[in-house]
């Protein structure tokens, strides 16, 4: 085989005289849309996973459930012990009775000119008070049972019984059922304008040697993650019914849909490449001439180059000896197979 830099000294001009036609190989211009495959890695993971916490702080009275469990929506999946919770919700309602029946009170006293306007005010605000602080013991007792929101299965076990803990401290780490099992991968700025929602993908995992799994990219990111500085990928999995569990290594082929219509010319023809431009020499077959025409580097392949820019079809592009040409060059077409 012939390597480059030998075709480039055989068709390199002798003469540096201008009007001397210049020995060059020409290549057809490709104007195709292909589909390449972008490949990369990510974990498996649930595409719904629940941290679920208390709202208040205290002391665990109990856990129902332990990791791998799997749980009912409403089920209930730990407590609070309810001593304290119970006696603020006791004060609480103490308080309510109290300025209700206070405020009934001055109703009438004010009704009979025995009080100011402004004390039954007084007395309307603290009812308004310490109802708004009966319905917050309320919730609070409500929030200190933890009930599954949905079915699923327990990932994780944050605490044990009888541990005391914050407000909002997690406790339990639930996988929903609804939406599956997901692969989330990063792809580079080159990769990520080429992928849609419901592009097809094979999945493959380590778990499960010899079996193909398919998806479809469920969500794109508009913006990069920015400690990795690239775009998240995610990819609803047909799990096939296998249990694939949290953080299993998945390698991933992506098969976008939306294929641009590009150019496709021989790496050597580009020349003159900087910041994503380049030139290349189209041949004009009737003067025997070239022609220097700008292009916009797409992606760099194993031999060719994917370009846009003001090329056609019909063009033969100049393969082997570029280096030496400018603008208006006559040239001589040689066999460079």
């Amino acid at each position: 085989m012939i390597t480059l830099s030998l075709l480039v000294l055989v068709i390199k001009p002798s003469s540096a005289d201008s009007t001397e036609a210049i020995a060059v190989t020409v290549a057809q211009v490709k104007h195709e849309k292909r589909t390449q495959l972008i490949s990369n890695s990510g974990r498996i993971s649930h595409k719904n996973e629940m941290r679920l916490s208390f709202k208040t702080g205290g002391l665990i009275e109990q856990i129902n459930v332990e990791e791998g469990d799997e749980v009912v929506a409403g089920q209930i999946l730990a407590t609070l012990d309810p001593e304290e919770i119970n006696a603020q919700q006791e004060r609480a309602a103490s308080h309510y009775k109290n300025a209700a029946a206070d405020l009934e009170r001055f109703n009438k006293l004010y009704d009979e000119a025995l009080v100011s306007l402004q004390i039954k005010q007084d007395a309307q605000s603290a009812s308004d008070s310490a109802a708004a602080e009966l319905q917050i013991a309320n919730f609070n007792k409500k929030l200190s049972v933890i009930r599954a929101p949905a079915d699923g299965r327990i990932l994780k076990r944050f605490v044990e019984s009888n541990e005391l803990i914050q407000a909002g401290q997690s406790v339990l780490l639930l996988a929903s059922h609804q939406q599956g099992s997901v692969v989330r991968v990063g792809l580079i700025d080159q990769d990520i304008v080429k992928v849609g929602v419901g592009d097809p993908t094979d999945i493959m995992l380590d778990a499960y040697p010899g079996r193909k799994f398919t998806g479809k990219v469920s969500e794109v990111a508009l913006s990069t993650d920015s400690k990795a500085g690239t775009f998240e990928v995610e990819i609803l999995i047909d799990d096939q019914g296998f249990s694939l569990r949290s953080g299993l290594i998945a390698r991933v082929e992506i098969t976008p849909v939306s294929s641009h219509l590009l150019y496709y010319i021989p790496i050597e023809s580009v020349f003159k490449a900087d910041n994503g431009l380049a030139s290349v020499f189209v041949l004009d077959e009737d003067k025997s001439v070239v022609n220097e025409v700008s292009v916009e580097i797409v992606e760099f392949l194993q031999d060719e180059v994917a370009v846009s820019g003001s090329l056609k079809s019909s063009d033969k592009v100049i393969k082997l000896g570029a280096p030496y040409l400018s603008d208006g060059n006559v040239v001589s077409v040689v066999d460079g197979s």
